[in-house]
This record gives C-alpha cells, sequence and structure tokens, in this order.
C-alpha cells in the first residue's frame, strides 16, 4: 500500500516537472502579448544623455575599466638591456603542497613575467 502511494506520488511529481517546464506562464489577456510594456526607456532620455553615457563609455573602455582580467605589465627597462623585452603569462609554480587535499584540475594560477630570449625577469 505504501509502496503503490509512493510511486503514484513520484510519477505526478515527474509529471508536474514536466508540464511546468513544456509550457511557460502565458499571460491572461491576448492584448499583453501585442502591446509594448507600460514602462519604456526611451534611448535618448536619461541622466546624461545619450552623448554624455557615449563619451564616458568612450573614455572607460580606453581606460581600461572595462577589461576582464590582468592587463600585461610594461616590461620596459626591465630585462637589464636585453632586448625586445616582451610581457607573457606563465603558469604560477609552487614547490610546497597545499594542506588541503582537494586539488582542483581546472584552476591554474598564472602570473606576469617579461621575457628575454631564454630569460624570465620580474616586472
Amino acid at each position: 500500500m505504501i509502496g503503490r502511494l509512493f510511486c503514484f506520488l513520484l510519477a505526478l511529481q515527474i509529471v508536474s516537472l514536466v508540464s511546468a517546464v513544456r509550457k511557460p506562464f502565458l499571460p491572461a489577456k491576448e492584448e499583453a502579448l501585442q502591446s509594448p510594456p507600460p514602462h519604456t526607456i526611451e534611448p535618448k532620455k536619461g541622466l546624461m544623455g545619450i552623448e554624455g553615457t557615449s563619451e564616458t563609455m568612450k573614455e572607460a573602455y580606453e581606460g581600461g575599466v572595462s577589461k576582464i582580467g590582468s592587463s600585461p605589465p610594461s616590461c620596459e627597462h626591465k630585462c637589464y638591456g636585453c632586448v625586445p623585452c616582451e610581457a607573457i603569462q606563465v603558469p604560477s609554480t609552487s614547490t610546497r603542497r597545499s594542506h588541503l587535499g582537494i586539488q582542483y584540475a581546472n584552476y591554474e594560477p598564472e602570473s606576469w613575467k617579461c621575457k628575454c630570449g631564454l630569460s624570465f625577469y620580474s616586472p
């Protein structure tokens, strides 16, 4: 008896999940599909206007504010006269082991170094 009740509840749960995934909730009125939302933002209105926004975004982009990750260092005068001295990313290797037993395979920290020929220099 309990087994049948459990199977029935499990089947009911699966059916309700499948129906919820397959059919999105529709609006009560069909008009809602055709009309725009009552509160729309016009692109030319705002606190600074479109001209000020584009200039601010351009300055932020040129200044490197919107970039993801670290940027390469300046390797000028870092290779002790060796030319060409260029910035490269190298994996950070540590000789000491972590006291944690779990090692994450997809996490490999990297650092920036200056390279000239076969030699590496700290920036």
